[in-house]
């Protein structure tokens, strides 16, 4: 299933229309409306100018106290037209099941030791104040042309991100390219027309939004051994004006002890270290696996976060302190 369109905004009480390209591969398409009142309705009307109605072949409607579900098999390829009404915060979202579709889409940095250089995931949000690299693999053997851009939570076009094209076999399409983050949360959306000149779009279903604050964290290890310690640090920098974080660390298995400091105060672009105390207890299984979550907040209602994955070793695979 892959998501063609997903809005979230605000109904004020006027009709609202929302246009949505469906293209000739998708075998199955699912409209899913909520609001979080009642009285609010959805009607949807095919290119070709027919509203879709319950009982009406190759269709299924499901009527909710607070939405609607409408599903199409074999839609009619072009544009479609939502129609809301109603007042409250409301979803919209749209799945095809189609051969369309990403793969991933994620903010990444350049690292790695000399001669194995990469590209690698950045550890939580976007930090504001510098570009970003964005890399994108999509399915997109029914496709024919491919342009990324950046969309709004209610799904409307913010920028056009130019991608340089890493991979161009259409089955397995790699793209990278740099990104000016905008200063509301925002899509990855990818648009253009399909195979049989159809337009065509896909959203990427994660929500980004940019940060004043990063972490990182700083190891040289992912195992850890029954009845031993080991210390990982983490780094925060703020980058914006001073401002006091808290820290808090979590972890699933009870691995994480100790975590000094448990408040930073740093000026702009100061970073501070956090050191964690990770203990696994005797008798731990091999192999288990765990993620340790760091979130540094401030008062000022900014965060970001790290995760890190460890795994538990053999007590004699490695000399841990």
């Amino acid at each position: 299933m892959a998501t063609v369109f997903w809005a979230t905004g605000t109904l004020n009480g006027q009709p609202k229309t929302v246009r949505i390209p469906v293209d000739s591969v998708s075998q199955r398409i699912t409209f899913t409306f909520s609001v979080d009142t009642k009285g609010n309705a959805l009607q949807l009307t095919q290119p070709s100018g027919g509203a879709i109605k319950e009982g009406m072949a190759s269709t299924e409607v499901t009527e909710l106290n607070c939405g609607r579900i409408v599903t199409v098999s074999s839609p009619e390829a072009g544009e479609w037209r939502a129609e809301i009404t109603g007042t409250g915060r409301y979803w919209l979202e749209a799945q095809a099941q189609s051969d369309i579709f990403f793969v991933s889409a994620e903010f990444v940095k350049r690292g790695g030791r000399p001669g194995h250089e990469g590209l690698f995931r950045i550890q939580g949000e976007p930090v504001t104040g510098m570009p970003g690299i964005l890399q994108v693999s999509l399915s997109g053997s029914a496709t024919d042309t491919t342009e990324l851009y950046l969309v709004t939570e209610e799904g409307q076009t913010i920028q056009k991100v130019q991608m340089h094209t890493v991979n161009s076999d259409r089955n397995s399409l790699e793209f990278v390219g740099s990104v000016d983050f905008p200063a509301q949360p925002f899509r990855v959306a990818v648009k253009g027309n399909d195979v049989k000149g159809k337009p065509y779009q896909r959203f990427f279903a994660n929500l980004f939004h940019v940060e004043s604050v990063e972490v990182s964290p700083r190891l040289d290890f992912d195992e850890l051994s029954p009845g031993r310690s080991k210390q990982v640090a983490f780094a925060v920098r703020n980058v914006a004006v001073p401002r006091t974080f808290k820290i808090t660390v979590t972890d699933a298995h009870q691995f994480v002890g100790k975590v000094e400091p448990k408040g930073l105060t740093l000026g702009a672009g100061e970073t501070g270290t956090v050191q964690v105390d990770l203990t696994v207890p005797e008798g731990t299984a091999p192999g288990l696996g765990d993620n340790v979550v760091f979130v540094a907040t401030s008062v000022a209602a900014t965060s970001n976060f790290s995760v890190v994955h460890f795994s538990v070793s053999s007590a004699a695979s490695q000399n841990l302190r």
